[in-house]
């Protein structure tokens, strides 16, 4: 091999070893120079440490290897190297080749007292061949690259690690924002359950008053003027025709208020295709006090029997609200629809809400609410300028494709609730 390649080989050999250069400390003589021109006439990276100051940023800063005499270790800036060496991250173990002349007791001492900061420790004896010196770098390097192998490891794991960390992290704080939202979901589900269960002991109060007061009151009557008509013909007196015909009004009237009480009390499912002819029997039923009509806007296309059902129990709920506290001359159910959305309203031209805070958020309006929000929509309750109480149901047109690709459907109240509200509606 001629001069010329040599070169060329050891200035690409450099090229490629920048974090394997060999750091040459050598304070005494000529030798620092001499190590430093043999190995890189060989193909390595070398840089010598003339100072102390340069210890810690020589070693620490892409070191491979370093090549030191017996005197560095001894001199007075020894110390210093040896507490460069102990401050190494956990994966270095910077391989040492201390270059001696001296006895074996010498080296001896030299070995332990290198030992307390590196891990890998060569000595040679001076003076050296070239090959044993070259040898000696190249096993010291290869024993640094594994070193970075681990480092290159450890970097990867710790990179691993903090995206691992940020994961849990954002994992926790989904998980804490769904507890939350779960717990919330729970109390008002609570809430709304015991408000059920309220509402069904005020109706069955309700409902064994109107039985008492009315039903019974009426059917005691009848049995009074029938009483009196059997005595008379016991007696053989005359009966008047007129009090037999009372008794028949009598009895047809009790008949139609059992109707209605029946037919106010009789649950119906009430699907999609019926869903415009339920709203029109409810308006035209003769238990309201006020008079009811329905209309419709516009052509409203309810597909889903669940959104049906419960917009018309939304209207239902409305329109009896109005019916008891509305003092009203008349209460209208209009039904709209648009590109974006279908319009559920029950008006009425009454004495609107009171002026005081909540007044529109008795139990009714919070089961109206919770019917509203399962179907997707949004419900909104409020008092008209021109006197009068509006309740409207907005429901978005793509609502119900949303609830059918929903996959988790809402817990379903217990067997105690369902119960509740089946003898309310």
């Amino acid at each position: 091999m001629n001069d010329a390649t040599h070169d060329e080989r050891a200035r690409v050999s450099r090229m490629h070893n920048k974090d394997e250069r060999v750091i040459i400390i050598a304070p005494v003589g000529q030798d620092a120079e001499a190590m430093a021109g043999l190995l890189d006439a060989e193909g390595f990276e070398t840089q010598i440490c003339n100072g102390s100051d340069e210890y810690s940023r020589q070693i620490t800063d892409r070191a491979g290897a370093l090549l030191l005499t017996e005197e560095a270790l001894e001199s007075p800036q020894g110390s210093l190297l040896l507490e460069a060496l102990k401050a190494q991250p956990p994966w270095s173990e910077l391989p040492l080749i201390i270059l001696t002349s001296g006895d074996e007791s010498r080296r001896a001492g030299l070995l332990d007292l290198a030992a307390v900061a590196a891990g890998t420790v060569t000595l040679l004896e001076r003076p050296i061949s070239t090959l044993t010196l070259v040898r000696s770098v190249q096993v010291a390097l290869r024993s640094r690259r594994r070193q970075y192998q681990v480092r290159d490891l450890v970097t990867q794991l710790a990179t691993l690690n903090e995206t691992l960390e940020h994961r849990v992290r954002e994992r926790t704080r989904e998980l804490r924002a769904a507890n939350k939202e779960l717990k919330s979901e729970i109390n008002r589900r609570k809430g709304l359950e015991g408000e059920i269960l309220e509402i069904s002991d005020r109706e069955q109060q309700r409902l064994g008053q109107e039985l008492h007061d009315g039903l019974c009151q009426h059917l005691t009557g009848v049995a009074f003027m029938a009483r009196s008509v059997a005595l008379r013909l016991k007696n053989h007196r005359v009966i008047e025709v007129s009090d037999i015909e009372k008794i028949a009004q009598l009895v047809n009237e009790a008949v139609t208020n059992t109707r209605n009480l029946s037919r106010a009390l009789h649950r119906v499912d009430i699907d999609a295709a019926g869903f415009l002819t339920a709203l029109q029997d409810l308006v035209d039923r003769e238990i309201w006090k006020t008079p009811c009509r329905l209309e419709i806007k516009s052509p409203v296309q309810i597909d889903d029997d669940a959104t049906a059902s419960n917009l018309y129990r939304i209207a239902r709920e409305a329109v009896i609200n109005a019916n008891k506290h509305a003092q009203a001359r008349e209460i209208v159910v209009r039904l709209a629809g648009s590109r974006k959305a279908r319009v559920l309203s029950v008006t009425d031209n009454g004495v609107g809400l009171p002026n005081t805070p909540n007044s529109a958020r008795g139990l009714g309006f919070h089961i109206m609410k919770y019917r509203a929000s399962d179907i997707g929509g949004r419900l909104e309750i409020e008092s008209l300028k021109k006197g009068g109480t509006r309740v409207t149901c907005y429901l978005p047109n793509n609502t119900v494709k949303s609830r059918k690709k929903r996959n988790a459907r809402p817990r379903p109240f217990s067997a105690k609730i369902v119960k509740a509200l089946a003898a309310l509606i």
